[in-house]
């Protein structure tokens, strides 16, 4: 995301405290309360002298700090330009140093025309399905139901990580599923459990028109469930070929391959999703959310306005623009949902 000179930029630096209650409404412990004012503290005027040096030739004002939550502060700076971009603050040295000795995690968000209504502009959200909207990685879960659990989450584990291309890794991973009963899917909806704070979030989104989509590298009738449970404007996922039942498997089931009719959901799919929705609705990039966790999702994350890894994998926390680790999406909402006149 690119601001041309002379635009009235505002810098957002949200503030999350590894050790923050699970539910940010409940009441902290004293320990923690202390624990908090002493991260407060270095999380405000000392941390924009951390930071100038970071965004130099570019002017820097502190216009408010404050409290959001226990545990989740947020500073917002005026800035001028030239600007470096959020991904390149997130990943400096001295901040990950900063973030490391008050034992926090920063999301850094620009905002190039802050709107009056002092909303961050967002108009399209597009979400990754497996350990992101749901807990579980649906074809694991597949893999337990006919006992080849190992094998499976191996691959899904190399791919996840970058090791091996993902398209490869998928059709490594159906092949072993050929024989599963085409009906799984029902089991499957009843163990699959939907993230902490994913119906908040959406909820949230939704409430303010904001269009959202799962586009994952799983299934589609999982994700057409999920999209029902949710809420969700639209899915996007792999097809799978299913076979009449035959000597072999006296029943419909999984035939081990993908369906030719359907595009395969790769890293570059996931991204053309983010982009052909933004087009058709008019909608900038600049205005777009993405939150993933997989190297499959990169692509997507580095496309979007804000692009956050969430619960990511190694190899996807070290890449991705922004990253937060926490036990619920509604904690995302913080980073949405304005900053000025806000009290402490």
């Amino acid at each position: 995301m690119s601001v041309k000179d002379g635009n009235n930029a505002r810098l957002i630096v949200t503030f999350f405290v590894k050790s923050r209650p699970s539910n940010t409404s409940s009441n902290a412990t004293p320990q923690g309360q202390d624990s908090f004012r002493s991260q407060s503290m270095a999380c405000g005027p000392n941390f924009s002298q951390l930071l100038a040096p970071r965004v130099a030739p570019a002017s820097l004002t502190l216009d408010n700090y404050h409290t959001l939550a226990p545990g989740i502060f947020q500073s917002v700076y005026s800035i001028s330009t030239p600007f470096p971009k959020p991904e390149k603050l997130r990943h400096h040295t001295s901040i990950t140093a900063f973030e490391a000795l008050h034992v926090l995690e920063i999301i850094f968000d620009l905002i190039p025309s802050p709107p009056p209504d002092r909303l961050r502009p967002v108009r399209l959200a597009v979400f990754d399905m497996d350990s992101t909207l749901i807990n579980e990685e649906v074809i694991d879960e597949l893999a337990r139901s006919i006992g080849i659990t190992s094998a499976v989450s191996a691959i899904t584990a190399r791919a996840m990580n970058g090791e091996i291309e993902f398209e490869q890794s998928l059709r490594e991973r159906l092949r072993l599923l050929k024989g599963v009963k085409a009906d799984v899917w029902e089991d499957l909806k009843k163990s699959v459990t939907i993230a902490a704070g994913a119906k908040e979030l959406v909820t949230y989104l939704r409430g303010r028109g904001v269009i959202t989509v799962v586009v994952s590298g799983g299934f589609a009738p999982m994700a057409l469930w999920l999209k029902d449970q949710l809420g969700l404007d639209h899915a996007f996922a792999n097809h799978l070929i299913v076979f009449p039942s035959n000597a072999a498997y006296p029943y419909p089931h999984l035939s081990g391959d993908l369906s030719p009719e359907y595009p395969i959901v790769t890293p570059e799919y996931k991204r053309q999703v983010l982009e052909s929705m933004a087009q058709e609705h008019s909608i900038p990039l600049s205005e777009t959310l993405v939150v993933g966790d997989g190297s499959n999702d990169l692509l997507m994350l580095g496309a979007a306005g804000l692009g956050i890894a969430w619960r990511a994998k190694e190899r996807v926390q070290k890449e991705a623009p922004q990253r937060l680790n926490g036990t619920t999406l509604s904690d995302l909402i913080y980073v949405l949902d304005g900053w000025e006149g806000r009290s402490s």
